[in-house]
């Protein structure tokens, strides 16, 4: 590293350094002093280099002004954001008051009933006639207990054990039930609601924004199917799938069957798979994907800004089916994928019943698989389980913030206020302004995958009455599938290794080359397999070569009815015989120096994380294998995120507690 690249490690760039989530800095009142925005300063100061904003809410209850409507609102952004470039700070827009995305407001819909969400339900009857109470809105398929249809219209059927009918879902939703309030929502599925958030939200930033240009990226917030309930912990009436009216013909071209051959298999509570399910989550996660995620990033891209943001309860594989059909499916739409992360914990982050490690791990995994790893963004909201007088310390928060760079995080977005840690804010906003400007650009070397068993989760859901983060009952496959992958995530760090969670779609596109399947700068030559009871035929073909080829593959605490291969019973300790991280991390306490592996600028680097509360003294030495860039390798130098500090890594040195640094090999004289 020359010594231009040191003064910038050890000084940070304000790109490098954390964003502050700012909606009320567009608000007129703070140009009462004549500086459109003299809080700026104040958070430059504190370390930040950016700010999260967007015009005013108006949400006083004596402001009569309609948000996205004044011509006045966009003015006082505008002055935001030349005060921001005058100060060097970058700029993100937010797309929506409060959350979740997609309702502006209430605008969204505004005149256009037909675009709320909608669901589908199954209603048990007794034969006869039956007609269509007012809470529905139609029928779209009646039959008896075998699935044989029985005579229907939109109104009423015949003779039938089991109605299926629509309505709008609202009550017991995340719409309903959201930190922001309750308000009506869009459905995901259909690309005209979608368009029209679109239209009266992003084109009119555009429109009315004379420095929209200088906008690098745009934050959506937790946008969801409606159909599964959230925060919902009393019985609803009715148990949904999501609902477009589009969804029988893709489904027809997705599969080549009608989707009322399946609809009996979806509200199933048997721990059976069923591979109706399959087909219908893998449309659902197809038409939100269109409808959303990639219709918003064709906009974006059109119009010169990154699309970024986080979705909704990321952390359990049993929501990544109700809310989204296929998590990994959205996240890799993003150009900047994101996540959000409620606690300040250390301990929490690892083992709370959200398993918020988890959550990192899926959006850093999405970034490496669709070589999206410019940035990958962490919106900080540390307010949950505060223990230390309602709060956390600053070497929790910084603990914590250590283990989301180590998951694939590389950018910050924070709701984290300076107040919260005092005096010790502009360390901590100078500790990962160094991280990211260390990790952005690297290549993550390791090479364990994790596969993603979401078809299994798919084949097994059952929708319920109340928040599947409520304690609804999960199919035991489904149960284990996440208890295997937390597991999985704590033992592999603990044995010094790392890796990256890999789906379907990426080992369909990796290139297999010996041993080893590589793809947007992702190489894996090891893959386990947690819990997996379901692959596709052309995936298990795929694997099968991959393991022929000299590949590693594990299967590890259950598998398909016909897989022959032995479960392996700890495979961390399995891998730690075989893999080579480059670096031997020799500390006082096993376990607690979690390494990750990277190349960058044609050379090795490491990042370390201290996981506990005491400081811990290290001793590394680098494995015989020669550098990237010449054949008789280098010497580790260590670059201490907290201080500053770079300095000789061949000698013993101490990490403090709940710290990162990154180890880099160097040619020393």
């Amino acid at each position: 590293m020359n010594e231009e690249e040191k003064k910038r490690f050890q000084n940070p760039l304000n790109e490098d350094r954390p964003y502050m989530l700012r909606h009320d800095a567009a608000e007129r009142a703070e140009r009462a002093e004549g500086d459109p925005n003299p809080k700026l300063d104040a958070l430059l100061k504190a370390g930040f280099g950016g700010l999260v904003t967007n015009v005013p809410w108006h949400t006083a209850k004596d402001d009569p002004a309609v948000y996205l409507e004044s011509d006045a609102d966009f003015a006082d952004l505008d002055r935001v954001i030349s005060a921001a470039a005058e100060r060097g700070m970058g700029v993100w827009l937010y797309d929506e008051k409060g959350y979740p995305s997609g309702s502006a407001d209430g605008l969204t819909m505004l005149g256009h009933p037909e675009y709320e969400a909608r669901g589908l339900t199954e209603l048990r009857v007794s034969g006869g006639e039956w007609r269509r109470p007012d809470t529905f809105e139609k029928i779209v398929f009646a039959c008896r207990d075998d699935g044989s249809p029985v005579p229907f219209d939109a109104d009423h059927a015949e003779g039938a054990d089991r109605v299926y009918a629509v309505r709008p879902v609202f009550e017991g939703s995340h719409a309903q039930k959201c930190g922001w309030g309750p308000r009506h929502y869009p459905n995901l599925m259909d690309k005209a609601a979608v368009a029209a958030f679109i239209r009266c939200t992003y084109d009119r930033y555009y429109e009315k924004t004379a420095g929209f240009s200088r906008f690098e990226a745009v934050f959506t917030d937790e946008p969801s199917l409606m159909s599964g309930y959230v925060n919902c912990t009393v019985p609803m009436p009715y148990a949904f799938v999501p609902w477009s009216e589009d969804l029988p013909d893709v489904f027809r071209r997705m599969h080549g069957r009608e989707l009322t051959d399946d609809l009996p298999a979806l509200f199933s509570r048997e721990d059976r798979f069923e591979e109706g399910k399959l087909r219908f989550w893998r449309t659902v996660g197809e038409m939100t994907k269109d409808a959303f995620f990639a219709q918003i990033e064709t906009w974006c891209a059109a119009h010169g800004i990154a699309f970024s943001g986080h979705c909704l309860l990321e952390e359990s594989l049993s929501m990544h089916v109700p809310l989204y059909g296929n998590l990994m499916h959205q996240l890799k739409e993003f150009d900047w994928p994101g996540v959000d992360m409620l606690t300040g914990s250390p301990e929490s982050y690892f083992r709370s019943p959200a398993d918020f490690a988890m959550a990192a791990r899926y959006v850093g995994s999405a970034a490496r698989m669709s070589g999206k790893t410019e940035r990958v963004m962490v919106e900080i909201c540390p307010i949950a389980g505060k223990v230390h007088d309602g709060d956390f310390t600053f070497e929790e928060q910084r603990g914590t913030m250590a283990l989301l760079f180590r998951a694939g995080i590389n950018h910050v977005n924070s709701y984290l206020s300076p107040e919260r840690l005092g005096e010790d804010f502009p360390a901590y906003a100078a500790m990962f302004a160094r991280a990211a400007y260390l990790l952005r650009g690297a290549r993550f070397a390791g090479k364990i995958g994790v596969y993603y068993p979401i078809e299994t989760a798919q084949g097994y859901y059952y929708p319920d009455v109340i928040g599947v983060n409520c304690d609804a009952p999960l199919p035991a496959p489904i149960r284990l599938a996440e208890k295997t992958l937390a597991d999985l995530n704590r033992s592999l760090g603990e044995a010094g290794l790392d890796y990256t969670l890999i789906d379907a779609d990426w080992i369909r596109e990796a290139a297999l080359s010996g041993g080893s399947l590589s793809a947007n700068g992702l190489e894996i030559s090891s893959l386990v397999l947690p819990a997996v009871r379901r692959l596709d035929p052309d995936v298990r073909e795929k694997l099968a070569a991959f393991e022929k080829a000299g590949g590693v593959l594990l299967w590890t605490a259950a598998k398909p009815e016909d897989e022959e291969a032995e479960l392996t019973v700890d495979p961390a300790s399995a891998l730690a015989r075989t893999e080579d991280a480059g670096l031997c991390v020799k500390a006082e306490a096993e376990g607690v120096i979690l390494v990750s592996p990277y190349e960058k600028d044609g050379g090795r680097l490491w990042y370390l994380v201290n996981n506990r509360a005491e400081e811990t003294a290290v001793s590394l030495s680098l494995s015989p294998t020669p550098s990237l860039s010449r054949a008789d390798g280098g010497a580790p130098v260590v670059y201490d995120l907290l201080t500053g500090a770079i300095f000789d890594g061949r000698a013993e040195f101490v990490i403090p507690a709940y710290s990162a640094a990154v180890v880099r090999e160097e040619f020393l004289t």
